[in-house]
């Protein structure tokens, strides 16, 4: 699984947008994504709703997605100068499935623990996971991540999490209905 490493060269990656997204699904270690059109346009999707800074810090923390085996998505701290977020099949199959969408909130949840550095700042559990939510709502998929947490209510910590997500989005609706009326 961590073979990468070895293949991993050291080339300057480049600092546009679209030359990282270039660079990202270039990357030996992303073939896998890049055989099946779905799991790309998800993955492309998802890179596109990257802000410019998000951008130049993945640019500088260089972050891989690894399938393997388990239960959706694991971020990994940082290993060398790499991010690891292992992606399980039931995320890759979610890619490739009508609910793509839930797939790339869960990538862009991973994604925030990444840009955060949460195994680095070492916070507590809850805390981390609504600032990865946080990110995943920043970028767009508030919603679809509030969908897929709702399928985890069983957990206090989830349902803290969904009514984080939920005012944001109410909040959000409010927002747009009051500037469409002006």
């Amino acid at each position: 699984m961590f073979t990468f490493f070895k293949n991993n060269t050291k080339k300057e990656l480049k600092s546009t947008k679209k030359e990282f997204i270039e660079n990202f699904l270039g990357d030996k270690n992303h073939q896998w994504i890049t055989t099946d059109k779905n799991t790309r346009r998800c993955i492309e999707i998802l890179l596109n709703s990257l802000s410019d800074k998000q951008v130049q810090f993945f640019t500088k923390h260089p972050t891989y997605l690894i399938p393997c085996q388990a239960h959706l998505s694991c971020a990994i701290g940082k290993t060398g100068n790499h991010h690891l977020i292992l992606v399980f099949p039931e995320l890759v199959q979610l890619l490739k499935s009508a609910s793509a969408f839930h797939g790339i909130a869960i990538l862009a949840h991973e994604l925030g623990h990444v840009f955060h550095q949460h195994t680095e700042n070492k916070i507590d559990t809850l805390t981390a996971q609504i600032e990865a939510d946080h990110f995943a709502y920043e970028l767009g998929f508030g919603e679809e991540l509030q969908e897929v947490l709702l399928d985890h209510v069983h957990s206090v910590d989830c349902r803290v999490r969904i009514a984080k997500l939920t005012s944001k989005l109410v909040t959000e609706q409010g927002l747009k209905r009051k500037n469409s009326l002006h």
